[in-house]
C-alpha cells in the first residue's frame, strides 16, 4: 500500500520594505515556522523574473519569511552592522525582533564578484595550462579570509547580550557551478546589468576551457570557506549545493540548463536547491 502524501506549503516571503503594507506578518499566529533571511539577488524579488530561491521553497508546515536581501548585497556589507541597522533590528533587538525559527542566509558569491578581478592574474604563470597559473594564491586566501570573518560577525550579533534569538540555526547555500558566458544579469528595483565572470575572461583573454575551469576553482574556494565555518561556529549550518543544476553551455547568451543567466537559475534550478535547503531545515526544526 503506497505510503501517505506529505503535503507541502509554499513559503509567504514579505519584503522588508513593505511589511507595512503587507496583509500579512512574521508574527502572525497562523505560521508554525517564522524565518529571517538576508542575503543578495538569489533571496531577491527584484531579479528577472520575479521567481527566486525563497518563492521555491516548500515546506511540511506553514511558514513566513521576512526578507531583507538586496541584489548585488555582500557579506561584507551585511557584517558592516553600521550600516545594516534593519538586519540587527530584526535580528537582536528586543522590540522589533520576532522570534525566529531561523535566520536564512544567501551571501559570499557578490564578495567573490567584486573580487575576481584582483583574485586572476591578468598575465599567467609559466604556460598558463594549470588553473594556479592563473591565480593568486594569497589574495584567494584573503578572500576566503574575508567571508569568513563576515559570517562570524553575523553569528556574534545573533548571540550578543539581550539577543531574542541566541543560537538560534543559521542556513547558508553553498552556490552551485555557472559557466562564465555573455548572459548578463538584470535587476528590477537596481539599474544594474552586469555579468559575472566572462568580462574578467575576455579582458584578460583567458581560453573558454580554462575559464570553466577557473569558475569551479573560486565556487570550490568560497564553498570550502563556508563549510569549514560549520564546524566551527555554533548552530550554523551550510547546504553544499554543487552539482544540484544542470550546466549552461559555454557561449549561451540566454536561458541554458538550469540557468536562466550566467549568475541566476531559473525557476526550475531555484527549485532544485530550495529542495535541498528544505530538507535540511526539516531536520533542523
Amino acid at each position: 500500500m503506497p505510503g501517505k502524501k506529505t503535503t507541502l506549503y509554499p513559503v509567504d516571503v514579505i519584503q522588508a520594505m513593505s511589511l507595512s503594507e503587507s496583509p500579512l506578518g512574521p508574527d502572525d499566529p497562523e505560521y508554525a515556522w517564522r524565518f529571517l533571511a538576508e542575503g543578495d539577488s538569489w533571496f531577491t524579488v527584484g531579479a528577472i523574473p520575479s521567481s527566486n530561491l525563497l518563492y521555491e521553497l516548500r515546506l511540511r508546515k506553514r511558514a513566513v519569511v521576512l526578507n531583507l536581501g538586496y541584489p548585488g548585497d555582500t557579506i561584507a556589507n551585511v557584517a558592516r552592522l553600521s550600516s545594516n541597522i534593519e538586519f540587527s533590528r530584526r535580528l537582536t533587538h528586543p522590540n522589533w525582533a520576532s522570534d525566529w525559527d531561523a535566520l536564512l542566509m544567501s551571501g559570499g558569491g557578490n564578495d567573490l564578484i567584486d573580487q575576481a578581478a584582483d583574485i586572476l592574474r591578468d598575465h599567467p604563470l609559466g604556460n598558463g595550462n594549470k588553473t594556479s597559473d592563473h591565480i593568486h594564491a594569497d589574495r584567494l586566501a584573503a578572500f576566503q579570509a574575508g567571508v569568513r570573518d563576515g559570517f562570524r560577525a553575523i553569528v556574534a550579533l545573533r548571540d550578543s547580550a539581550g539577543s531574542p534569538n541566541r543560537d538560534k540555526p543559521i542556513l547558508v547555500h553553498t552556490y552551485d557551478y555557472p559557466t562564465p558566458r555573455p548572459a548578463p544579469a538584470t535587476f528590477l528595483i537596481a539599474p544594474i546589468t552586469r555579468p559575472w565572470m566572462h568580462p574578467i575572461f575576455e579582458r584578460y583573454d583567458i581560453g573558454k576551457k580554462m575559464r570553466v575551469k577557473l569558475a569551479d576553482l573560486l565556487l570550490d574556494a568560497l564553498a570550502e570557506a563556508l563549510l569549514g565555518l560549520a564546524t566551527e561556529l555554533p548552530n550554523f549550518h551550510v547546504v553544499d549545493t554543487r552539482g544540484t543544476l544542470e550546466r549552461a553551455e559555454l557561449g549561451a547568451r540566454g536561458n541554458s540548463g538550469d540557468w536562466l543567466n550566467e549568475i541566476h537559475p531559473n525557476g526550475g534550478g531555484y527549485r532544485k536547491i530550495a529542495d535541498k535547503l528544505a530538507a535540511r531545515l526539516h531536520k533542523l526544526l
